[in-house]
């Protein structure tokens, strides 16, 4: 008997994450029906330490897994819907998502708050909160010093910039599912583009090893080199109108995601963001009501330091906020479970 394809990459999907399986235990009634909160936070009755993220993601993949395991029974309203059915396109972060982490943010941290703490405006208040917020309120001496900082940490990030393992496959599986791909980052726009000629180059290169001829789905890669990989681009610079005098707010807050499904002509419900930090692209995600919440994190469900130094709140909404639907640990891994997810949730 030759098993199914969508069998295949579900017992793909479970082999991945099989040291997550062990030890989790289904719910009988999650506390909100529309996340998956099977977390530590949730099984005690609150949150025992707004840190401890490590703990609910691990606790949260295993729920995931577990989920997919048991798809019969994923119809039952008590379970999440992990990612939207029908999807209309595919939000992703930048640094630690799409291109492997090459900022080190706590020397970020370290350099913008020493030079707040030797301007003359910044030594008059003591909240050290985040950098790009904080440098906009000192003095013009002060934010010039910054914007020297922030440019010498990107320009030498762009410079070591590399392409995340898996990035290509499933840049090339999302255009050959017809599924629009965004960025949302607190970057620039121009290191955004550099990042999107690289994957054009690899996807060229990829091709033509493959002996693909050219004639693709007009993604921007297979084909119509004429529209972009990634549409739109939403960076910290990035306006809403060439008329507007400010930048679109930048995460965690969802105006660069709501600004995206305007673009797109879609619903937030109908979008999945992908990224690596809990604090930015989960809440950002959750904020505007996204169909699926993607956590991308190391092995074991460690996340790197991206902190760009606001503070996070404890309450039961704001680690809701911060929550995903799924979290998984390669972009190779989060293909397995989109193809073997919406195989199943289009058969319901």
């Amino acid at each position: 008997m030759i098993m199914p394809y969508s069998a295949i990459l579900t017992l793909l999907c479970i082999a991945l994450n099989l040291n997550r399986i062990l030890s989790f235990q289904l719910p009988h009634s999650p506390r909100w029906p529309h996340r998956c909160c099977i977390c530590k936070s949730c099984s005690t009755g609150g949150n025992d330490n707004a840190n401890s993220f490590d703990d609910v993601t691990t606790t949260r993949s295993a729920a995931t897994t577990a989920t997919i395991l048991s798809l019969p029974v994923i119809d039952d309203e008590s379970y999440p819907n992990i990612l939207p059915p029908n999807p209309a396109g595919v939000i992703f972060d930048m640094d630690g998502t799409l291109i492997k982490h090459a900022i080190d943010f706590a020397e970020m941290r370290r350099r913008i708050y020493s030079v707040a703490d030797s301007d003359p405006i910044g030594q008059t208040f003591l909240e050290r909160d985040c950098v790009l917020a904080l440098a906009t309120k000192l003095s013009p001496e002060g934010m010039e010093r910054c914007n020297v900082i922030f440019s010498d940490i990107e320009r030498k990030a762009r410079e070591d910039m590399e392409l995340m393992e898996g990035g290509v496959e499933l840049l090339r599986l999302l255009g050959e599912m017809g599924l629009r791909k965004a960025v949302l980052t607190r970057n620039l726009e121009r290191n955004v583009e550099f990042m999107s000629d690289m994957y054009v180059n690899s996807m060229a290169l990829d091709s033509s090893s493959a002996g693909v001829d050219g004639d693709g789905d007009g993604d921007g890669v297979e084909g119509d080199s004429t529209e972009p990989i990634f549409h739109p681009i939403v960076a910290r610079d990035t306006k809403s109108n060439p008329t507007n005098e400010q930048p679109i707010t930048a995460k965690p807050h969802p105006d660069g995601i709501l600004h995206i499904c305007h673009v797109w002509g879609c619903d937030p419900a109908d979008v999945i963001m992908v990224g690596d930090s809990a604090n930015d692209d989960m809440t950002a995600a959750n904020r505007a009501g996204c169909g699926g919440t993607v956590l991308l994190t190391q092995a074991g469900g460690k996340q790197l330091d991206t902190d760009s130094g606001y503070g996070v709140g404890d309450s039961e909404e704001e680690v809701l906020e911060r929550t995903p639907s799924l979290r998984v640990e390669s972009l190779g891994e989060l293909q397995l479970c989109i193809v073997a997810l919406l195989k199943e949730q289009r058969k319901r």
